[in-house]
């Protein structure tokens, strides 16, 4: 890997180095004489406004303190080195990246960040997932095979509010400061309909994260978080009709996806995994 991102280390004048972070790219160095960590991103401008914003807003979210700089087929940015703990699972942790997420949403939307795409599957990426699946287990088979004509327009055509969202709003993307958890990867936002990084957060909150809890929420930790959520945000009662579609809807995208290309060798990950592929969606009530 360092051979490979010379040019970025040259770019921000940090050493060359192993990423700190096992999933994707991200190094860390000192730029302007500030650490900082130096990660990839997307729709750059469109980004830094939304997270700028956010900061306006009083949401602890990282914004950038060089770049974007296009580098190779890629394009980075540098933003500050946040101290801090990780996630440790208590209910006081649970309840404030409830509380943040619900804050991200409550932010709204202004033109900017890309819109969310919805799929278009044909039959042979269909079947791709249901083969994908089939060391782990048969229980979507059906499911997949319908998603186009059922789940998908379910959620799709039901004109649910759109927010810039995160999409990857998990605890292995929090750090925790003395005043709370601080948004350390936001570049995988999106507007979209904020119920599905709803649904999103309720099923892989937890995926990444090198130590424990290596499962779902609990119905008793998932109550903490979407009660802490919903003191920002009020949903609307179509959204709360359609709350277990979604759930559904980003099981079969997000949570499938996750699951084939998981790291089942891993002890900790094929715990999270196998409780993820296992899962009742009714233990995720509003």
């Amino acid at each position: 890997m360092t051979a490979d991102h010379a040019a970025v280390f040259e770019r921000f004048g940090i050493p060359a180095q192993e990423s700190v972070y096992p999933y994707a790219p991200v190094f860390q160095g000192v730029v302007g004489g500030r650490p900082v960590a130096v990660k990839r991103t997307h729709d750059a401008e469109a980004m830094g406004r939304w997270v700028r914003r956010l900061r306006e807003l009083g949401v602890p979210v990282v914004t950038p303190v060089a770049g974007p700089y296009e580098i190779g087929d890629a394009t980075w940015v540098a933003y500050p080195w946040v101290e801090g703990r990780g996630y440790e699972g208590t209910r006081a942790d649970v309840a404030a990246a409830g509380d943040l997420l619900g804050r991200l949403h409550a932010a709204g939307t202004r033109e900017g960040l890309k819109d969310f795409e919805w799929p278009d599957h044909d039959a042979a990426s269909v079947q791709e997932d249901v083969d994908g699946l089939a060391p782990y287990t048969d229980r979507f088979e059906q499911l997949l095979r319908d998603f186009m004509t059922t789940t998908l327009p379910a959620v799709r055509d039901a004109d649910l509010p759109v927010a810039e969202v995160s999409m990857d709003f998990k605890a292995a993307n929090l750090v925790y400061s003395g005043d709370g958890p601080v948004l350390v990867d936001p570049d995988n936002g999106e507007r979209a309909p904020r119920l599905l990084d709803l649904a999103l957060a309720a099923l892989l909150f937890h995926n990444d994260l090198e130590g424990e809890p290596a499962r779902l929420f609990t119905e008793q930790e998932w109550a903490v978080f979407r009660d802490a959520y919903l003191a920002r945000v009020e949903l609307t009662e179509r959204e709360r009709a359609v709350w277990p579609t979604a759930l559904l809807y980003m099981m079969l995208e997000w949570g499938v996806w996750t699951a084939i290309n998981g790291e089942w060798q891993v002890g900790r990950h094929a715990r999270f995994l196998a409780d993820l592929l296992s899962t009742d969606l009714g233990r995720f009530t509003l």
